[in-house]
C-alpha cells in the first residue's frame, strides 16, 4: 500500500517546531522581566546583628543614603558605588545598615558573639603578684669574715687550724707563736708592777714616774692583742713560757690560710681567716626593667642544684645602687640563714621573687609592715625594738629602710585586668567594653593607661572603673569587625593622621626593654668566648636564655612578631656547654639571629654596635659576629687569634635598619654545627 505524501510546507512546520518554540520562551520571559523591572518592591537591608529589616519608599527620604567602603581599606567611604578605592582601585562594597548607627561602637547579637568566642571578665580590685627570677651566687656574708692577723712580730711554732674547713669556736687555740718583742713586754710590765709598789716608801716625783711607766707598760701590751685579764695575771705573777698562744676570737670555719708552721710573721701580717657559714650572702643579677619590683626586705626563694626540689629563703638586704655599665645589671644582695651549713659559698642560685604590687606600683613585704628590723640583717625581724643576735646593733624600723612616706598607704588594692584583655598600638592601650544591647551586646573601644604589669595582668591606672565588663578573649576580632565597618579600631582611634594614611607603630616599651637585656647577654657572650672563658659563657648564655624567655611580645604583631619568634629560637643556646669548641660553633647561628633581628627593631641601646668578620673561622668558610668595641675581638678562635678579622660595619643607634654591607652578616650562610 502506498504512503500518503505530506505537503512540504507542512514538512518544514513540523521540522522547525523546536526552535518556534524556543524563541516564543525567551519572548515571553522578557516581557516579564521588562514588567518586574518597573513594579515598586519593598528593600530589605540587614543589621549588624544579621536580622532583615524591610523598608519601602516611603522611608527612603528619611533616612541617610547608602555608603560604600573598600574591604581592604575600610577608612574610605563614598557615596557611589561605581567608583574604585582611592587607595588601592578595588571595587566598593555597600556599608551595612547596622554600622550606620552609632560611629563609635559595634553591636553583635548573642549567636555571633558565641560564634565569635567571645569572653569577658569584669574589672576587679585586688593586690596582684608579679614573679621575678633572678640567678647569682651564694657568697660569704662579709659581715661575719674575721682575719687573724699578727699584732707583733714573731716565728709560728705550732699552727693548730692547719687545713681549709676546720671549724674553730670562740676561744679555741689558732696557732703558738714565739715573739721575743713580746715576751720583753711582759718582762716589762712584771718589772714596771714591782717599782710601782716599792715606789710607795720613795718620794712622790719617783713615785709618779714608777706609776707612768706601768701604765705605758699595760697599753703596750694592749696595743699587741693582750686582753686585760691576762694583762692583770702578768702583772701580779709575770710570764714564765718563751711562747704565746693565739686564740680565736669568734667561731666558725677557717677558709684561708695565709701563713704556717715556721713561717715569721711581721705585724700586721694575716695568719687565717675565720667566716661565720651559718649566715650567708646571695648575690643575684638584676636587670634594670626588674629594680623597680625590688625592695629592701623582700622575702626570696631559691633553688642549688645540689638539692634538687628543695627551697631556701631569705631577704633582701642590700640592692646596688649603681648599674654595670657593661652588663645593664644591678646586685641584689639576699641574706640567708644556713645553720645546718647545707649551703656552700660558690654555689649556683636561681632565684624567684614573687612581689605583691599595690595600686601605687609599690612592692613590699607586707609581713614587714610596723616591725623592728636590723639594717645589716634583715633576716632578725622583731615585733619591738631590741638588737640584732648577729651584730649587736639597734633594731630600727622597717619605715626608715624603705622609701615611702607613709606605710600605710602600702597594699591598697588597684583596679586589675587581665593581660590577655589589653590591645597594645604605638604608645596608646585599647580594651574594648561590653555593654548590654536590646540587640545583644555592644563593644566599645576604651583607650586606658596602664601600670606595672603583674605576671598575667596590668595594673589600670585610668579609663576604666571597677564592675566594667571588658573583652578579655575575642578582641582582635571584634577589633577587625571594626575596622571593617570603618570605624574607630585600635589602629584608628584617637589618631590626628587622615584615616587613608597609614602610620608606622612603635613596637611596646616592655619588649624594647626585654630585647636590650637579650642584646646585652648575647655580647658578654661574645666577650667570654674571646677571653677562651668557658665558664663565663655559660653564665652569660644562661642570661641569654633568661632574657630571651622574660621577653614580652604583647602588642607586637604582623611581621614584628614573626621575625622576633623566629629569631629567637635561632639565638637561644644550648646551654651549658662542655667543650668550648661546641660553643663557638653554635655561636654563629645566634650571631645571624641577632643581625636579623637588629636589622628589624634597632641597636637598642645608646652606644654603637660593630659587626666583625673573620675569613678564617671555620676552616676559611669565614664568620660574623656583633661587638661593643672597634678592636677586634674574635670569639671564633680566642686567644689564638684575638685579633684576627675586620670591622665590616658600624650601626649607629639611631639606625633603625642598618643593613650591613657585607653580605653575610645578616643572613646564615653556613651550617658549621660540625666544625
Amino acid at each position: 500500500m502506498k504512503t500518503p505524501r505530506i505537503p512540504k510546507p507542512v514538512r518544514w512546520i513540523w521540522n522547525h517546531t523546536a526552535a518556534f518554540i524556543a524563541l516564543a520562551l525567551i519572548v515571553i520571559a522578557f516581557v516579564i522581566g521588562v514588567r518586574m523591572g518597573t513594579t515598586e518592591e519593598p528593600t530589605v537591608t540587614f543589621h549588624a546583628h544579621g536580622h532583615e529589616n524591610p523598608s519601602s519608599d516611603s522611608d527612603s527620604g528619611d533616612t541617610d543614603p547608602q555608603m560604600y567602603t573598600c574591604s581592604m581599606h575600610p577608612s574610605v567611604r563614598l557615596p557611589d558605588p561605581d567608583a574604585k578605592c582611592p587607595i588601592c582601585f578595588m571595587d566598593l562594597i555597600p556599608v551595612r545598615e547596622g554600622d550606620t548607627g552609632d560611629p563609635n561602637t559595634l553591636v553583635l547579637s548573642e549567636s555571633e558573639t558565641i560564634a565569635a568566642r567571645v569572653e569577658t571578665t569584669r574589672v576587679s580590685r585586688y593586690v596582684p603578684t608579679s614573679t621575678l627570677r633572678l640567678f647569682g651566687t651564694i657568697e660569704l656574708d662579709e659581715t661575719t669574715v674575721e682575719r687573724i692577723s699578727a699584732y707583733f712580730p714573731g716565728r709560728i711554732e705550732t699552727l693548730y687550724a692547719n687545713f681549709l674547713g676546720a671549724r674553730v669556736s670562740k676561744g679555741d687555740h689558732l696557732a703558738q707563736m714565739y715573739a721575743p718583742e713580746l715576751l720583753a713586754a711582759f718582762e716589762e710590765l712584771r718589772q714596771a708592777a714591782i717599782s710601782a709598789e716599792q715606789s710607795s716608801t720613795m718620794s712622790d716625783i719617783v713615785r709618779t714616774s714608777s706609776v707612768a711607766t706601768l701604765i705605758a707598760a699595760r697599753e703596750r701590751l694592749r696595743l699587741f692583742g693582750i686582753d686585760e685579764p691576762l694583762i692583770d695575771l702578768i702583772e701580779r705573777e709575770g710570764y714564765e713560757q718563751d711562747t704565746f698562744t693565739i686564740d680565736a676570737p669568734r667561731g666558725g670555719t677557717i677558709t684561708h690560710i695565709d701563713a704556717r708552721e715556721g713561717a715569721y710573721v711581721q705585724t700586721g701580717s694575716p695568719i687565717l681567716t675565720i667566716a661565720d657559714l651559718t649566715h650567708l650572702w646571695v648575690d643575684l643579677q638584676a636587670y634594670e626593667s626588674q629594680l623597680g619590683q625590688i625592695r629592701w626586705g623582700q622575702r626570696v626563694g631559691f633553688r642549688v642544684e645540689s638539692h634538687p626540689g628543695e627551697t631556701f629563703e631569705g631577704r633582701v638586704s642590700f640592692i646596688d645602687p649603681i648599674i654595670d655599665p657593661i652588663t645593664r645589671t644591678a646586685t641584689v644582695r639576699v641574706a640567708v640563714e644556713n645553720p645546718d651549713r647545707t649551703l656552700k659559698p660558690g654555689m649556683f642560685a636561681s632565684a624567684t621573687i614573687t612581689v605583691p604590687i599595690d595600686g601605687k606600683a609599690h612592692a613590699i613585704d607586707p609581713e614587714l609592715l610596723g616591725r623592728w628590723v636590723c639594717p645589716m640583717h634583715p633576716t632578725e625581724v622583731q615585733n619591738e625594738t631590741g638588737v640584732c643576735s648577729i651584730c649587736s646593733m639597734d633594731l630600727v624600723p622597717i619605715k626608715s629602710l624603705i622609701d615611702s612616706v607613709n606605710p600605710e598607704e602600702y597594699m591598697q588594692p588597684p583596679l586589675v585586668v587581665p593581660a590577655s584583655a589589653v590591645l597594645f598600638t604605638g604608645t596608646r592601650s585599647i580594651v574594648y567594653t561590653q555593654i548590654d544591647d536590646e540587640d545583644g551586646f555592644r563593644y566599645i573601644p576604651t583607650e586606658i593607661t596602664i601600670g606595672q604589669r603583674a605576671d598575667d595582668a596590668y595594673i589600670v591606672l585610668k579609663g576604666l572603673k571597677e564592675n566594667d565588663r571588658i573583652v578579655t578573649k575575642g578582641a582582635f576580632r571584634i577589633d577587625s569587625s571594626m575596622q571593617i565597618a570603618a570605624k574607630p579600631s585600635m589602629m584608628s582611634m584617637g589618631s590626628e593622621a587622615p584615616a587613608t594614611t597609614a602610620t608606622v607603630t612603635s613596637r611596646p616599651d616592655g619588649f624594647i626593654n626585654g630585647f636590650t637585656d637579650s642584646v646585652n647577654a648575647y655580647l658578654d657572650a661574645q666577650e667570654a668566648l674571646a677571653d677562651d672563658d668557658l665558664s663565663a659563657y655559660n653564665t652569660h648564655a644562661q642570661r641569654l636564655i633568661d632574657a630571651i624567655d622574660a621577653v614580652p611580645t604583647a602588642g607586637l604583631m604582623g611581621e614584628d612578631l614573626g621575625i622576633w619568634r623566629t629569631n629567637a629560637k635561632a639565638l637561644r643556646p644550648s646551654a651549658p656547654y662542655d667543650d668550648i669548641e661546641h660553643a663557638r660553633a653554635d655561636f654563629e647561628p645566634m650571631s645571624n639571629a641577632i643581625f636579623a633581628l637588629i636589622d628589624r627593631f634597632g641597636v637598642p641601646d645608646d652606644a654603637p654596635l660593630h659587626i666583625a668578620y673573620c675569613p678564617m673561622a671555620f676552616d676559611f668558610e669565614g664568620a660574623d659576629w656583633l661587638q661593643r668595641t672597634e678592636t677586634i675581638d674574635n670569639p671564633y678562635f680566642g686567644a689564638t687569634m684575638l685579633q684576627c678579622g675586620e670591622i665590616v660595619r658600624t650601626i649607629e643607634p639611631d639606625a633603625s635598619q642598618p643593613t650591613p654591607k657585607h653580605p653575610p652578616s645578616f643572613a646564615p650562610a653556613h651550617d658549621h654545627g660540625g666544625h
